[in-house]
């Protein structure tokens, strides 16, 4: 599989999981796998299928070949990053009166 050719990822979000799980399979691999060598639990990696959490997305990403945004087009602009505002919100400092 060649960096400029992405394979046919499912656009469906049950079915892209279960493409993911099956592709980490094909290389002897699995989310816990995936998980234990970036330090978090499987949960977290789980998470990842479900809703944004750009740390894992690319850990798994990396498992299979691939670029988070090949996997995930929705969770990512153009430029490849993330299209979601990352880090805590900022505090309100204006005084209430």
């Amino acid at each position: 599989m060649t960096k400029s050719h992405a394979p046919d990822i499912p656009s469906e979000p049950r079915q892209r999981r279960e493409w993911i799980k099956y592709q980490l399979r094909l290389r002897g691999s699995s989310l816990a796998d995936v998980a234990r060598r970036h330090g978090v639990s499987r949960d977290a990696a789980i998470l990842a299928l479900r809703k944004p959490y750009p740390r894992m997305e690319r850990a798994i990403a990396e498992a299979i070949g691939l670029k988070p945004q090949q996997i995930w087009p929705e969770r990512y602009d153009a430029a490849g990053f993330p299209n979601r505002p990352l880090g805590r919100p900022k505090k309100s400092i204006s005084k209430k009166t």
